[in-house]
């Protein structure tokens, strides 16, 4: 099966304060509420249309990738950290808002998105009208419940990351490491193409008639991200969050269950956070179950945007 990302109805380029080249495209119904999605960490955010499609018939749906990501061109690699994700956000927040007119807007973030989104947050205020956040790899502090097993699971990932391959000969080779992959066994078909067509870039080089196939955002870069993460402790603050917000998670009580969503069911049960469990997923829970997904983000929607009195 292959999946097609549908064209969108705008595309507008965006350069951060440092010279990032970001861009923004939006699909769906103008009239609706306003949705902005951003991805996971090494990821696209085209690659999770099986997700984001689902809601283009009700919603205004606007997406960005994080620099040196999807469809983004490359920046600064040196530049490539957490920090600069949260000022790019608050810099697309209101480019979005400048372009496309004030609406109702919530951003629905995955992953190291979502984690930018928290930080984003409490260093800026209110800018969303709520947040839904998939599965975020929050690391809590020392000595709070889950620290040491997140904080050592993200290091984890970034020593693999680090010296993941980086050269392919065309995207189909990576789609078939994706299928092979146990931990992505659970993904939509069709899923695992249309990731390694999102996040790779074709290299020519001069003389040749076709170039090699690299990943979008360098391994050192998502290294990176994954090491500065580890040592990013925000958890204990979450209730200082100056909006509603809702944690969508994957299934804990699965055998290879992973670091964040143990966390967020620890936040849950500390601090009474909005949270929600889809059953049989992994971290990628947006393209494994996408219309369980959908169902969990409206239902905490038809709250949340009907009582922002816009």
């Amino acid at each position: 099966m292959t999946l097609i990302v549908p064209e969108p109805s705008e595309v507008f380029d965006l350069t951060m304060a440092d010279g990032a080249p970001i861009r923004v495209r939006r699909h769906g119904n103008r009239k609706g509420p306003r949705l902005v999605l951003c991805h996971g960490n090494g990821f696209a955010i085209d690659a999770y249309v099986p997700f984001w499609s689902r809601l283009t018939d009700r919603f205004d749906v606007v997406l960005y990738d994080q620099r040196n990501h999807g469809q983004n061109t490359r920046h600064r690699l040196e530049a490539h950290d957490v920090p600069s994700f949260v000022s790019d956000m608050e810099e697309i927040f209101h480019a979005i808002r400048d372009r496309l007119g004030d609406a109702p807007t919530v951003g629905v973030f995955h992953s190291i998105s979502a984690v930018t989104a928290v930080w984003h947050a409490l260093q800026y205020g209110k800018r969303w009208d709520a947040l839904v956040l998939f599965d975020p790899p929050l690391i809590p502090g020392p000595g709070l419940p889950q620290h040491d097993a997140a904080r050592t699971f993200e290091l984890a990932l970034a020593k693999w990351s680090k010296s993941r391959p980086n050269h392919f000969s065309d995207p189909s080779e990576l789609a078939a490491l994706f299928s092979k992959s146990y931990s992505l066994r659970r993904w939509v078909p069709g899923a695992h193409e249309l990731m390694a067509r999102s996040i790779l870039r074709q290299e020519m080089a001069e003389g040749k008639e076709r170039g090699q196939w690299t990943l979008n955002c360098p391994p050192e870069c998502e290294s990176r991200v994954y090491k500065t993460n580890a040592d990013l402790h925000l958890t204990h603050r979450i209730k200082e969050l100056p909006l509603p917000v809702k944690l969508i998670c994957a299934d804990p009580d699965q055998p290879d269950a992973q670091g964040p969503c143990k966390v967020g069911r620890s936040l849950h049960d500390l601090y009474g956070c909005a949270y929600e469990v889809i059953a049989d997923t992994s971290h990628m829970l947006m393209i494994e179950k996408p219309a369980e997904c959908v169902r969990s983000l409206i239902a905490f929607l038809e709250g949340v945007v009907s009582e922002s009195g816009k």
